[in-house]
């Protein structure tokens, strides 16, 4: 059989079967080139590559370079088989002619195989996100050393890519495990304190014509303190919780705090420290899931958000709060009650995603180094700075030993700085900084809001050291040029609208469902919030077989002693 010809980016590739072995071959229209496979025997270095590997339930093949077609195959057919049901093969290939040709070539072969090409690299995410981590076994990278020499660095980059996608997914994976427990527990127990709070929706579109200043507690926030206080009248000032506490003691009365964190230190960031008024600022922002306690002591006014996703155009709320929607304890609780913020991971992402919904001209952002600025982790005057200098440091033992000790246990490396200057970050860090530079990036285009007009919001970075931010321009704290008072009017048009309405009857039937679940496990099924109680056990046993009953048997007893612990708070507070 004759060799079929494609002219690609790279090369003139002649491929095809001859006596029934494939070759390929990469040069010019006028000579063969080099070969991309075995030309003594393809398939017997096909099977050296793969070797023992077999593709099983929650297991994906990584195949670098479609050109060698019988590796290709034998990866398709192990996919057909019935072992092989869910798992998956996913391919790069750096010319997409090369690809096309192939396909053409051998359609059945890629039928079974998603690829990926310089043209659609953004599907690479969404691919990434339809992986079952739960029942993820692992991945193995098969790479055509001829064919990827074609292209080394695009790869080395779109599977070092894919590799970082998705360890974030199994980071992700191991927070909810973590801690979505916790977010249940936090949603729950903060039902009885959401009939004096307002939906964060009501704060959606109050911020036109005004400035937005965003504050975070990077290292050098200490040197902006200054001009925050000397401005503050000038701009609509929301903090971090971790920030309240630095902006009090500096003369700062934020208009906004953000409570994001379901831990039991997130009430150190208030500790001593006023606990607002009630009506006038600064309002408390509490996601559903955040330590209850924070909401609890809080005597101003308050706002509850939930965290959403929307990956494929899915709406995927954190863990709990999908519970209260389902069933109803917030009446109308449909659509922007109580209203749906994004989130990267951090207070200071989520802050920022409610500055855009608020429609803020432009959003400022201070103290978001997003690296270790002079080699610290936060700027003074932090609760954690309170605690060391309290209770840690001595002459032996300075502030500065604690920090760079922090620092080495994190996973490092150096970036250039806001100033030029050569900074410490890490991964954590710098996946916070990629979340502001996608949303940023989003926001660049014409925004059309609710009236039909358009406007566009301007992303700016006061922070004065620090990590660069893609898209954020530099900017130095001036006068705000929004008009005296309009902070006053984007307080009063909040304090207009309706506390959220709690149906007391259903929490009363819910303790009563959790009662029963006590007395018989048999009710335990109707409270679908359990499942999320105990699943790293849940998720063990289907991994280990074996040990099942064992695992299933502890995650039965955490779901237990959960229920007693939840039923009282619903009692004590309902």
């Amino acid at each position: 059989m004759a060799l079929g010809e494609t002219k690609g980016k790279y090369a003139h590739y002649r491929f095809g079967y001859e006596e029934g072995r494939f070759s390929i071959f990469a040069g010019t229209e006028k000579e063969k080139g080099v070969s991309l496979v075995s030309q003594r025997d393809p398939v017997r270095e096909a099977e050296r590559h793969i070797g023992p590997f077999r593709l099983r339930p929650g297991m994906l093949a990584v195949v670098a370079g479609v050109s060698h077609l019988p590796m290709l195959e034998m990866l398709a057919e192990q996919l057909k088989s019935e072992a092989s049901k869910g798992g998956w093969i996913l391919a790069f290939e750096a010319d997409t002619e090369l690809y096309l040709a192939l396909k053409k070539s051998r359609p059945d072969i890629f039928a079974e195989v998603a690829v990926i090409v310089p043209e659609n690299l953004a599907v690479m995410a969404e691919l990434v996100e339809k992986i079952d981590v739960e029942n993820f076994v692992g991945y193995r990278v098969f790479e055509n050393k001829a064919g990827i020499d074609i292209d080394p660095s695009f790869y080395a980059q779109t599977i070092g890519d894919f590799k970082k996608k998705l360890a974030s997914r199994f980071s992700d994976l191991f927070t909810r495990l973590e801690f979505e427990e916790r977010w249940v527990f936090n949603s729950l127990s903060k039902l009885s304190l959401m009939h004096r709070a307002r939906p964060v929706s009501a704060l959606f579109g109050l911020g036109r014509g005004a400035d937005a200043l965003i504050v975070s507690t990077g290292p050098s926030l200490r040197d902006s303190l200054a001009e925050i206080k000397a401005q503050r009248d000038r701009y609509f000032i929301a903090c971090a919780d971790s920030a309240y506490r630095v902006l009090v003691r500096a003369g700062i009365v934020p208009h906004l705090v953000f409570s994001l964190d379901s831990q039991a230190h997130t009430t150190k960031h208030f500790g001593l420290l006023p606990h607002g008024v009630a009506g006038d600022f600064p309002i408390l922002v509490c996601d559903a899931v955040s330590n209850p306690v924070a909401a609890r002591d809080w005597q101003g006014e308050l706002a509850i958000s939930y965290t959403a996703q929307f990956p494929d155009d899915r709406r995927m709320v954190s863990p709990g709060c999908d519970f209260l929607e389902e069933e109803g304890f917030i009446a109308g609780a449909v659509g922007l009650v109580p209203g749906d913020l994004q989130s990267g991971g951090s207070v200071a992402t989520s802050i920022f995603d409610l500055m855009r919904l608020m429609d803020f001209d432009r959003i400022i952002l201070v103290g978001q180094d997003l690296a270790y600025t002079r080699r610290e982790i936060h700027t003074p005057g932090t609760h954690h700075t309170d605690e060391w200098l309290a209770k840690t440091t001595n002459r032996l033992q300075p502030l500065e030993n604690i920090n760079e000790r922090v620092i080495r246990r994190r996973h490092t490396r150096r970036e250039t700085s806001l100033t030029g200057r050569p900074i410490v970050t890490d991964y954590i860090l710098s996946l916070y900084r990629d979340w502001f530079a996608t949303a940023i990036d989003r926001l660049n285009s014409v925004v059309i809001d609710s009236q039909g007009s358009t406007q566009s919001q301007k992303i700016l970075n006061a922070t004065k050291d620090g990590l660069q931010i893609p898209g954020a321009q530099s900017f130095a704290l001036s006068p705000g040029s929004q008009s005296a008072g309009i902070n006053g009017v984007i307080l009063e048009k909040f304090l207009a609208a309706k506390t959220l309405q709690i149906d007391a009857a259903k929490i009363e039937n819910l303790s009563g469902r959790m009662q029963s679940a006590l007395k018989d496990e048999t009710y335990a099924s109707g409270l679908p919030f359990l499942r999320y109680v105990g699943r790293k056990f849940a998720i063990k046993a289907m991994r280990t077989p074996e040990n099942k009953e064992a695992l299933l048997k502890k995650q039965r007893i955490k779901q237990r002693n959960f229920l007693n612990k939840i039923t009282s708070k619903l009692y004590r507070h309902g």
